[in-house]
């Protein structure tokens, strides 16, 4: 997780800078789902209804403009299944909000689906190459 990882970077910084915490990508299945232990809980619909995360994530990084990025991303809500925390696109390197300027985007997506809490992030790519 995105989060995790930035605050374990800074723990380590702080309290062992000798020590570099390497990122390693996320892990799909093949529908795109984001491996997790968690997902072993989710029945079938449970698990079909979990790949609208990763549609808006994909859906999102295909956009250069962030008000298309933000569309695409709120159609985690289309699925009465999930439940959604939060579904936001920030700069990876404060944790603000995004605006056009970011130059690095993230999108970030936390939600429940039959009592399973589920979070997936994706860099949006374009934003990357533009900036």
């Amino acid at each position: 997780d995105f989060q995790q990882l930035a605050l374990i970077r800074t723990m380590a910084e702080s309290r062992h800078p000798e020590i570099e915490i390497i990122a390693a990508p996320t892990i799909r299945e093949s529908s795109g789902l984001a491996l997790s232990s968690r997902n072993v809980r989710l029945n079938d619909v449970g698990r079909e209804a979990a790949e609208i995360i990763s549609r808006a994530l994909r859906a999102a990084s295909d956009h250069d403009s962030l008000k298309d990025m933000k569309i695409e991303l709120e159609k985690v809500k289309s699925e009465s299944r999930f439940t959604l925390d939060y579904a936001d696109i920030i700069d990876e390197d404060t944790f603000e909000i995004a605006t056009d300027e970011t130059a690095r985007k993230r999108a970030l997506v936390a939600g429940w689906i039959d009592g399973i809490r589920l979070i997936d992030n994706m860099a949006m790519k374009r934003a990357l190459v533009r900036s």
